[in-house]
């Protein structure tokens, strides 16, 4: 049985452990609604470049044409997983979702590229499939999102030029109603035929149509550039939040299992200390009946 000032350490011990997990679940609960506000920024600015790619389309003579990379060619696979751990089974879903969605297309191993993002998911990914091509650390900050994305965006013009990357497909978590994450992929390159032409006839807001300054294909490219950002930017962002959610349940979980330990670690200390009083007190009559029992013989 544990003495008193091991159990005296032990609540020393959780209770410390206790403080350190509360304030993470704040650091989570902070983080889902720091990159919450930069998604809806984001979203904005993603709407703005599709209505400037609406304009460019309309003064396109083939605007699928232009759009579509070459048929054939590799795959670029992008993996947004987590840099630390403490969010459970995160990127291990993250890895099974992506191979199991990659096994039902032509994306074999020796034809893809692959560019992880977070130190726990290229560990993942490597633990059930091939070495990665490429790592980039996932960013710790809203602000260094801007740098992760224009590192990321320039690596695959790299591969799409040097390796003949013709497909690009990025997997990564979105935020859930119930809360956590569920893991979604998504077909970035080439762009959609059918969701082109419907961006293209889709009726403007007014009546003022802009017209385009420059030629029309030159701007479309550009405006491609900022799409892909765009989207980039916010998978980073959802996962991101998703990963935050899972460690803020994570913690809250953790959070009651230590105030459950601390509950029966006082409830051991009290015991503990009543058995030495008592024993004590026991101690003190058996020798005080021992005393006055010498005295009357």
């Amino acid at each position: 049985m544990a003495t008193l000032e091991e159990l005296s350490r032990h609540i020393e011990v959780a209770e410390d452990l206790q403080s350190v997990v509360r304030t993470m679940k704040t650091i989570s609960a902070v983080g889902i609604r720091s990159h919450e506000l930069a998604e809806q920024a984001m979203s904005r600015y993603l709407e703005t470049v599709e209505l400037g790619l609406q304009v460019v389309l309309g003064a396109l003579e083939s605007a699928e044409t232009e759009a579509r990379p070459p048929k054939s060619g590799r795959t670029a696979v992008v993996l947004v997983g987590s840099e630390i751990g403490l969010c459970g089974a995160f990127n291990e879903r993250l890895v099974t979702f992506a191979l199991e969605s990659l096994a039902a297309t032509s994306a074999l191993r020796g034809e893809r590229l692959v560019l992880t993002i977070g130190a726990r998911a290229d560990a993942s990914w490597r633990a059930e499939a091939e070495p990665p091509t490429a790592h980039e650390e996932a960013p710790a900050t809203v602000e260094a999102l801007t740098r992760t994305v224009g590192a990321v965006l320039t690596r695959l013009d790299h591969w799409r030029e040097e390796e003949g990357v013709g497909q690009l497909v990025l997997f990564h978590h979105r935020p859930s109603e119930r809360g956590g994450g569920t893991p979604v992929g998504a077909r970035l390159l080439p762009l959609d035929p059918a969701w082109l032409t419907v961006l293209r006839a889709r009726p403007w807001s007014s009546r003022r149509l802009p017209v385009p300054a420059g030629p029309p294909a030159v701007l479309f490219r550009r405006l491609i550039r900022q799409l892909l950002f765009a989207r980039v930017f916010t998978a980073i962002i959802q996962s991101r939040t998703a990963e935050h959610a899972e460690r803020l349940a994570a913690m809250q979980a953790a959070d009651r299992s230590i105030a459950e330990k601390i509950d029966d670690l006082h409830v051991a200390h009290r015991l503990t200390r009543q058995n030495m009083i008592t024993s004590e007190v026991l101690d003190l009559i058996s020798g005080y009946e021992a005393i006055m029992g010498n005295m009357l013989s």
